[in-house]
C-alpha cells in the first residue's frame, strides 16, 4: 500500500502556491468592475463542470464510486423533499454576480478569452489521458476531486474576501445571500488529509471523493500518476489567473 503523505504535502503545498498567486494578492484592492469581469471569465470554468461529471460518470467502472460521484453531480440541480426543480447551481451563479453589481449583458455577453478556452481544452484533454493510463480509474477520482472540488474552493476562498463585502452567508438587511459562491467555498472544502476523514461529523465533497482515491491508490505508481495530475490542475488554474495579473500589470483589464 503506498503511503499517502506524499500525496498530502503537495496538496498542501499546491493550496498555498495558489493562495499566493500575484493576482490573489490583489484582490482586496482590485476595483470592482475588474473583479466583475474576472469572475464573468471564471464562469466559463464553472459550466464546464457537469460535463466533466458526466464523463467522469461513464468511465468509471466501480459503482460505488459512480454513485458518490453523480450524487455530488446531482446537487447542481436541486429539488424539494416532493421533487420539484430549484434553481440550479448554474443559475445561483449567474444571481450571485447579479447581485454583486453585474449586469445580465455584461455576464452573457462577454466572450470566453482565448486563455480561458485552452485552459477548459486542455483540462479535457487531462482527462482524457487518464483513459490511456493504467491507473485510469484512480486519475479520473483524483482529477475531479482536486481539479473539480479543492481548487475551487481555494479560488472561491480568495474571491470571499470581497465578495463577502456585498454578499452574506445568510441572508441580512443589507446584504443578498450568497447562493453559489459560499456554498462551493464550503462544501468543496478539502476539509482533512486524505486518509483521515471524519464521516460522523459530515464530509465535504472532496472528502466523499477522498474516501475512494486512497482506497484506489495501491501502489507507487498510482500514487505518482496522482502527484502528477494534481500538479497538472494546479498548473492550468495558476494559468488562467496569469491572463488577468499580466493584464492588470499593463493596466488593461
Amino acid at each position: 500500500m503506498a503511503t499517502l503523505t506524499s500525496l498530502n504535502s503537495l496538496e498542501l503545498s499546491l493550496i498555498g502556491r495558489l493562495k499566493t498567486h500575484p493576482l490573489m494578492q490583489e484582490i482586496p484592492t482590485m476595483p470592482w468592475q475588474d473583479l466583475l469581469l474576472i469572475l464573468i471569465q471564471r464562469r466559463y470554468l464553472s459550466l464546464s463542470i457537469v460535463n466533466t461529471y458526466e464523463f467522469v460518470i461513464d468511465a468509471l467502472i466501480d459503482e460505488p464510486i459512480k454513485k458518490t460521484v453523480r450524487e455530488i453531480l446531482h446537487e447542481e440541480y436541486p429539488r424539494t423533499t416532493k421533487g420539484v426543480p430549484l434553481p440550479s447551481h448554474r443559475e445561483h451563479l449567474f444571481n450571485d454576480l447579479l447581485h454583486m453589481g453585474a449586469t445580465a449583458e455584461m455576464i452573457l455577453a462577454t466572450q470566453e478569452s482565448p486563455t480561458t478556452q485552452r485552459i477548459r481544452n486542455e483540462s479535457h484533454q487531462t482527462l482524457l489521458s487518464c483513459l490511456q493510463s493504467n491507473h485510469c480509474q484512480v486519475g479520473l477520482v483524483a482529477w475531479l476531486r482536486f481539479w473539480g472540488e479543492v481548487l475551487v474552493s481555494v479560488e472561491y476562498a480568495c474571491f470571499w474576501k470581497r465578495i463577502s463585502e456585498r454578499l452574506a452567508d445568510r441572508h441580512t438587511e443589507n446584504k443578498k445571500r450568497s447562493e453559489f459562491y459560499y456554498f462551493h467555498m464550503i462544501h468543496d472544502s478539502r476539509a482533512s488529509d486524505v486518509g483521515h476523514e471524519n464521516i460522523l461529523g459530515g464530509l465535504t465533497h472532496p472528502q466523499e471523493l477522498a474516501v475512494h482515491l486512497q482506497g484506489l491508490i495501491q501502489s507507487e505508481e498510482a500514487l505518482n500518476y496522482c502527484l502528477k495530475l494534481e500538479e497538472t490542475a494546479f498548473q492550468l488554474k495558476h494559468q488562467f489567473y496569469d491572463q488577468f495579473f499580466i493584464k492588470n500589470c499593463r493596466g488593461d483589464l
